[in-house]
């Protein structure tokens, strides 16, 4: 009986695969996400260890620094400050008039001292020698000759004094020169252990923020396997409104077939119930056997019903039911019948009619129809 062109068209499958392909992405990318993951642990494990290792020698090294810069804090106030302070002392006394006076004191008593010594020996050496030591010439000459040895030796005692002390001043500014740098060795000392507990902090951070970050892969993957599923879910949503579209499409084009096939058979073909029927827009053409139309039509039940209410016009009407055209015919969706097959049908069977009744004609001796020019032929 032919095909149904009718039938609303089937959806591009390339959609199905779209929304798969989309699936499969999301899939694999929680796939890789995960496999990504577990690498970030297995390195995560050597770098909490590294990092381990190093947060504990930094903390040994600030421990010990500490410990240094505690031992010659101590050893600076204990040893060199008070160096400091008799240095600071004696630059306050040096030349003070008390220290003037018990110098000139000194070297007074040392001249005398040493005026008396070389007096003595002069004498002894010139009694020797048979010189009268009480005689006006030697007393005179003896006089200038103690009094240049007397000056002599006192500039010389009061020289080895100066020197001593001035000696005695360098080394107590060398040892506290040695004392001064204590101070900011122990600083230094400080600073660094605290720079070492600073660094073993920031090894510790840092590598927990690697693994911080190392969390964010699998998110990510998560993310893009839920955007797969869905842009799955969207496409075959799409797809399912499109296929609700074509079916309603569909069943208001039968509706309104079946409604324009009625209103024809009652009040006659109008305009508004044509449809295109030109030999050039038609194609896959096929001749329908004599007689098949007939045995279609009269094996179709034809009853009078009516509409449930919310149906079409809701009427009472006559005419097939469109499961039946389906089973007799192959036409039709089940649903509804259109408009060209009912009305082919019917003309096809009425052409049946018209030869069956000339041959019956032309056999009882009643003659063909006028315009049978098949019958006539035969």
């Amino acid at each position: 009986m032919g095909k149904d062109s009718g039938d609303a068209p089937m959806p591009d499958p390339n959609i199905k695969k779209a929304a798969n392909a989309q699936a499969a992405t999301g899939n694999a990318w929680l796939n890789f996400a995960n496999d990504a993951y577990a690498t970030a642990q297995d390195r995560q494990t050597g770098i909490d260890a590294t990092a381990g290792a190093v947060s504990g020698a930094a903390l040994g090294a600030q421990d010990t620094a500490l410990t240094n810069a505690a031992t010659d804090r101590a050893r600076y106030e204990n040893t060199f400050v008070p160096l400091q302070d008799q240095i600071i002392n004696d630059a306050k006394n040096y030349d003070t008039p008390e220290a003037q006076a018990a110098a000139a004191a000194a070297a007074g008593a040392d001249t005398q001292s040493a005026i008396a010594g070389q007096r003595a020996a002069t004498e002894r050496q010139q009694a020797s020698m048979g010189v009268n030591p009480n005689s006006g010439r030697f007393q005179g000459t003896q006089r200038a000759s103690d009094l240049n040895s007397a000056l002599a030796v006192a500039g010389a005692k009061n020289d080895a004094r100066e020197t001593t002390r001035n000696t005695g001043q360098a080394l107590r500014m060398n040892a506290v020169g040695l004392g001064a740098a204590l101070p900011g060795q122990a600083m230094a000392g400080t600073q660094l252990g605290l720079g070492a507990g600073q660094a073993a902090t920031g090894a510790l951070t840092q590598a927990n923020q690697q693994f911080l970050t190392s969390t964010a892969i699998p998110m990510q993957g998560y993310s893009g396997a839920m955007q797969g599923y869905a842009g799955q879910a969207a496409t075959l949503g799409n797809l399912y409104n499109a296929q609700l579209s074509a079916y309603n499409a569909q069943n208001s084009a039968n509706a309104a077939n079946t409604a324009g096939l009625y209103s024809a058979l009652g009040t006659g073909l109008g305009a508004a119930a044509s449809f295109f029927s030109s030999e050039e827009v038609k194609t896959d053409k096929e001749e329908i056997p004599e007689g098949a139309a007939l045995a279609a039509v009269d094996s179709l039940p034809v009853e009078r019903w009516r509409y449930m209410p919310g149906i079409e016009d809701g009427g009472e009407h006559v005419g097939p039911y469109a499961e039946d055209m389906q089973r007799v015919t192959g036409l039709g969706d089940g649903k509804s019948i259109k408009v060209q097959d009912a009305l082919g049908l019917t003309m096809r069977a009425v052409q049946d009619v018209s030869r069956k009744v000339d041959r019956i004609a032309q056999q009882v001796g009643l003659g063909a129809y006028p315009g049978n020019r098949e019958v006539e032929a035969a």
